[in-house]
């Protein structure tokens, strides 16, 4: 697995083992040339992503991420952790992961909060599955080995990825900014961000994860500033990651509507101009009952089994008409569990729907 993890005396991390409280020395380094400065953004952009959110299929917007884990699936695949904020993906229930080598993956929001977070808990954590190799970057305090704070200072040299406004301006890079002020939970920067930057990642100079881009902030005390950027501080952000991950149970992977709902949304109040032309009839058939699968998870068993649309009508024989009925039958999901779906689904080459039958072990 290909790591990027680089660290160096600008960030003074200090190793806890049991009691014993030890410095790490490292070698002081100077200040990166051009060229190799150049060639370190490059590096780093292998790993910088940018997220693009859907609900069902209707747009909603764009933000950027980190790709900071890899697991080896075994199959010739590999499943990758992405950090981003929570309120790039919130809203959303699917999101679309372009990578610097200009693939786009599906990507499935996986950890993310419970309840309405607050500012500095604005972290959430998607995933997706690809054969591809992308490289990651270590998030220092996540390592299982050692217990790593990361110390940083004012003054500190800063730089941040990401894709602000438009697709256009994909892995942009950040003016070199300063290290304003300091919190445990909070870094105040001057490296200038803009929409689309949430959820990308602050780097020191040397090209070491410090932080997570969140907003510019405009307006201090009721006065305009300019380039004044928060993000949240790495420390933070492992102990977050960890409580989202710890959290995490076994799911089908579907977002569902009742029939009734999904049939008469009035979609372009909704959505907007995004919707123009989009009728739930030519999805699922007329004067039916029961869920219709909104959209599903990409990481998930059901994945590829259940598809976005299908009317299920039935689970292990009992038929289905409400979100009541459903969750009872799937009862305690847990791994393991068999279920079998019975669906409608429309063909997609003779436009036709057909009943279909469905077997899936979460």
């Amino acid at each position: 697995m290909k790591k990027i993890s680089m660290v160096i005396l600008a960030l003074l991390i200090i190793l806890i083992q049991g009691c014993a409280v030890g410095r790490i020395e490292h070698e002081i380094r100077d200040v990166p040339t051009e060229t190799s400065y150049h060639e370190l953004v490059s590096l780093l952009s292998e790993s910088t992503v940018a997220l693009h959110g859907y609900d069902m299929e209707f747009y909603l917007g764009l933000g950027s991420g980190l790709i900071f884990e890899q697991e080896d699936l075994g199959d010739g695949s590999y499943m990758y952790y992405v950090l981003t904020n929570f309120h790039v993906v919130d809203r959303m229930s699917h999101v679309k992961v372009h990578t610097a080598k200009n693939t786009v993956e599906m990507g499935d929001i996986y950890g993310i909060p419970t309840e309405t977070p607050r500012d500095y808990d604005d972290v959430a954590v998607v995933r997706f599955i690809s054969q591809e190799v992308y490289p990651t970057v270590d998030i220092l305090p996540l390592s299982e080995d050692k217990n790593i704070y990361v110390q940083l200072t004012k003054g500190q040299y800063v730089f941040g990825l990401g894709t602000p406004v438009d697709e256009d301006n994909f892995n942009l890079l950040t003016n070199l900014g300063v290290i304003a002020d300091l919190s445990d939970r909070f870094i105040t920067h001057t490296a200038n961000i803009n929409p689309g930057n949430s959820g990308g990642p602050l780097f020191s100079y040397d090209g070491t994860f410090i932080g997570m881009n969140t907003q510019r902030v405009e307006v201090i005390n009721q006065e305009t500033v300019y380039l004044v950027s928060e993000s949240i501080h790495v420390n933070h952000i492992a102990k977050v990651i960890k409580s989202l991950l710890k959290s995490i149970k076994p799911r089908l992977g579907i977002q569902t509507l009742p029939y009734e709902v999904f049939t008469t949304v009035n979609y372009q109040e909704a959505y907007g101009e995004r919707a123009a032309g989009f009728d739930p009839f030519d999805k699922v058939p007329r004067n039916e009952v029961g869920i219709v699968v909104a959209d599903t998870s990409s990481t998930r068993s059901s994945y590829g089994k259940l598809l976005q649309y299908d009317l299920i009508k039935k689970v292990n024989g009992s038929s289905i008409t409400t979100t009541e009925d459903l969750l009872r039958e799937l009862g305690t999901i847990q791994y393991g569990n068999v279920y079998t779906f019975e669906v409608i689904r429309k063909n997609s080459d003779t436009g036709n729907f057909e009943n279909i039958e469905v077997e899936i072990t979460i």
